[in-house]
């Protein structure tokens, strides 16, 4: 066998002895002898030992990693587009309201002064829009709700 492929052996079954077990006689012997061998295992060392030390990242202490976040987001003109509070408008949820309100009036009356047997259907039918209309109002405006629930600290 060429010097490469042996060293490439060593190093490879130095990689299969678990942490703190001791060195073979053979890998000893070689690593002993062999200074390209004996470089990468203390490399490998090193490595092992930079990667299992606790990760720190220093920052000033009076600097929150937080602060730091919002302050970039907020001086960034594409951010300020997408973060911008968005105004809710609750006319077209108003008008939509009252003209579903007038139509079930609308309905009511002339389901009287024809035939009755029709009334529960066209009622459930507006169960179904009035829910399906309440779900639509707090689902477009989750974030507005959300807000008032944390004003009002209201934990779940």
């Amino acid at each position: 066998m060429q010097k490469k492929e042996v060293c490439e052996k060593i190093i490879e079954d130095y990689l299969l002895l678990d942490r703190g077990e001791a060195v073979p006689l053979k890998l000893w012997t070689h690593l002993l002898f062999c200074k390209d061998c004996r470089t990468e295992v203390r490399f490998l060392n090193l490595a092992d030992t930079a990667c299992t030390k606790p990760l720190t990242i220093e920052r000033k202490k009076e600097e929150s990693l937080a602060k730091t976040i919002i302050s970039r987001i907020q001086n960034d003109p594409e951010c300020k587009e997408i973060f911008a509070p968005k105004e809710l408008t609750l006319k077209n949820w108003i008008i939509s309201g009252l003209i579903m309100l007038f139509a079930m009036l609308f309905f009511t009356i002339n389901i009287y002064s024809q035939n009755s047997q029709i009334a529960l259907p066209v009622y459930l039918v507006f169960a179904v829009f009035i829910s399906g209309y309440c779900a639509l109002f707090v689902g477009s405006n989750m974030d507005f709700f959300i807000k008032k629930l944390h004003k009002l600290e209201i934990q779940f």
